[in-house]
């Protein structure tokens, strides 16, 4: 959530981890408008770290600037939505393949540790928790593929692709499945079966995908 009073440095980052967290949260939901002033008296900072971290956020997709407005946290429609998981599908799908050929059975004990997190989480109904575990299986299969230019296209569709998972894990059913299918992609990274693995990571993210955009206005 947007926190009160920073204390710690570096501040620009401060400011922009505390605006992201309040915008994957929903405390900032799509559509407010980004008012300088109100933020730097809420965070307690001048508002030129304010401006800096809005200016990021715009650069990365998540705030959008409007002429003689203002800046508005995004609102994505069902069309961007589907844009970038029919995008961020065909990326992981070659990333679980190349992950599944150049891991370490130490880094597959790491994946299915991770998997294992997010099921407690999930039952323990810490969705802050579950979604930080989830989010590290995706980037720890990236990471395992073992290609620098896949994780780096990847991580420039890193914070408009957590916002959107974000939008799905708040609804219990949805990570219910989810966590099911997770383990099924594990089970197939364990007994190394790519074919497998790339095929519900298809699903997976095509599930996600369209329970966003069935929660959009059209």
């Amino acid at each position: 959530m947007l926190v009160g009073k920073l204390e710690k440095q570096p501040m620009r980052q401060e400011v922009y981890n505390s605006l992201l967290s309040g915008i994957v949260s929903g405390e900032l939901e799509p559509g407010k408008q980004l008012d300088e002033k109100e933020l730097s008296e809420r965070l307690g900072v001048s508002r030129t770290p304010i401006r800096e971290a809005i200016n990021r956020l715009a650069q990365e997709g998540i705030v959008t600037e409007i002429p003689y407005r203002g800046n508005f946290v995004r609102q994505f429609s069902p069309k961007e939505v589907r844009d970038l998981y029919e995008v961020r599908k065909s990326l992981e799908v070659m990333a679980i393949r190349l992950a599944i050929a150049y891991m370490t059975e130490e880094e597959a004990a790491e994946i299915s540790e991770l998997v294992h997190l997010s099921a407690t989480a999930a039952k323990d109904n810490d969705l802050s928790s579950y979604s930080k575990y989830d989010t590290q299986f995706h980037d720890k299969l990236l990471k395992c593929s073992r290609n620098e230019i896949l994780y780096h296209i990847m991580s420039s569709m890193n914070t408009q692709i957590l916002i959107i998972r974000q939008m799905a894990n708040k609804n219990d059913a949805v990570v219910r499945r989810a966590q099911f299918e997770r383990e099924s992609i594990e089970f197939a990274i364990r007994t190394r079966n790519a074919d497998v693995a790339a095929k519900f990571m298809e699903e997976h993210i095509d599930n996600v995908m369209k329970d966003v955009i069935s929660r959009l206005p059209e």
